[in-house]
């Protein structure tokens, strides 16, 4: 006990034993004890200080028979500690072997951090190759806390690859009790293994709205499983009810408007797929999401050319968009016009990319250079300088590279980036 709250719980004892005594002297009063023959008599004072007395004594034999064992469980206390502390470190040098026999031995002996033993231990016996260590130590952490238990466990499978297992271990803890956040994060993935991301977003979402500390970590997830939920749609109704569902920040994401995209080519639905796009791409550019524009397959009243070549003028050294405007022109039978493109791309560095379809451009018009352009695609592709192509004359490779002039808001020419 502290000091000033034993001090005052003796002021407490000392005020209440003066004011029994004033108490009891007003009264004239005997105690008469008949004990074996014996008759003790006593005043009423006499006996209630008596009795304190050895009630104290008693207290006090008792507490100094509890030391020796207070002294034990404080050792084994500081030992358990010890032990889990030497463990750890252990872990984190690379000795899994001794890390998992120390934590082993403090979870043995300690109460208050049996559980962080138990959880360090199972992770010490999987890096030194120990199953039969693991499960016992998994089968003590469901003794001691089911619900950490089953964390690990699933955790555990997840890794593995089985997140059946792992979704119904999960699901059968969130029936008796609510799932942490750490919990509700690995329903989310077995979800998305499972093939429901759509399911697990609403899960994010939750998480998103209690904890902003982790806001950026959980964006991250949460667009990742927005694209997994989009690419796993089977109907094109279904695709476009997932996309519609998106929070709008969410639909702004590159890599979930590439989702789209790619999956909305596949169920024939390119027309929304590029509206999204192009809205997306007048917002905010972005060289991915440009080049998904290009890459959808041409539909009824595609007039996906005319859109990107307004864009032209402002983006006239865009890789992606110099790409895309050459395969809408291929789509629209303008060979032409598209092998420009295609040279134009190649010079503002679009790569093997850009190389392999106009070697698909020259090959089904069954152009020789064809085979040139499809191995510049491989020398690319490996970091090797591509092999000079014939019939592009100086004058061409100059309009090729050349870069159109960006002024800022001011009005001032920007210097071409290095």
């Amino acid at each position: 006990m502290k000091l000033f709250p034993a001090l005052l719980l003796a002021l407490l004892l000392a005020l209440l034993g003066g004011i029994g005594w004033q108490a009891l002297r007003a009264q004239d009063g005997l105690l008469v004890l008949h004990w074996a023959g014996q008759v003790i008599t006593l005043r009423a004072e006499v006996a209630a200080l008596a009795w304190l007395l050895v009630t104290v004594a008693l207290l006090g034999l008792v507490a100094l028979l509890r030391l020796p064992f207070r002294a034990v469980r404080r050792y084994s206390r500081r030992l358990a500690r010890e032990r889990l502390g030497n463990g750890l470190l252990a872990l984190q040098q690379g000795r899994p072997e001794r890390a998992e026999h120390l934590l082993a031995l403090a979870a043995r002996r300690a109460s208050i951090d049996r559980v962080p033993a138990l959880l360090h231990a199972i992770a010490a016996a999987r890096a030194a190759g120990l199953p039969g260590r693991v499960q016992a130590h998994r089968e003590a952490l469901a003794k001691a806390d089911p619900l950490t238990a089953a964390l690990e466990q699933s955790a555990a499978w997840l890794e593995e690859g089985r997140a059946i297992e792992a979704l119904a271990s999960l699901d059968t803890v969130a029936a008796r009790t609510s799932l942490p956040p750490a919990g509700l994060l690995l329903r989310a993935e077995a979800l998305a293994r499972l093939g429901r991301a759509d399911e697990a977003l609403p899960l994010i979402a939750r998480l998103k709205a209690e904890r902003g500390a982790q806001a950026a970590t959980l964006a991250g997830v949460e667009a990742r499983l927005a694209e997994a939920a989009l690419s796993d749609a089977q109907e094109a109704g279904t695709l476009l009810i997932r996309w519609k569902g998106l929070p709008p920040a969410l639909r702004a994401q590159p890599g979930v408007l590439v989702a789209f995209a790619r999956r909305a080519a596949r169920l024939h639905v390119e027309a929304q797929a590029a509206e999204a796009l192009a809205a997306a791409l007048e917002a905010d550019w972005n060289e991915a999401v440009v080049a998904a524009f290009g890459e959808l397959p041409p539909f009824e009243g595609d007039e996906r050319l005319a859109r990107a070549e307004g864009w032209l003028a402002a983006r006239s050294t865009s890789p992606g968009l110099l790409l895309a405007l050459a395969r809408l022109c291929r789509h629209k039978g303008l060979p032409g016009k598209a092998e420009a493109y295609f040279h134009r791309a190649i010079a503002q560095g679009a790569g093997a990319e850009a190389w392999e379809g106009l070697g698909e451009l020259l090959a089904a018009a069954q152009d020789a250079r064809a085979a040139i352009a499809f191995a510049n695609a491989l020398r690319v592709a490996r970091g090797e300088p591509p092999q000079e192509f014939p019939g592009r004359g100086l004058r061409e490779r100059i309009g090729d590279a050349a870069a159109g002039e960006e002024r800022d808001a001011f009005g001032h020419p920007r210097l071409p980036a290095a």
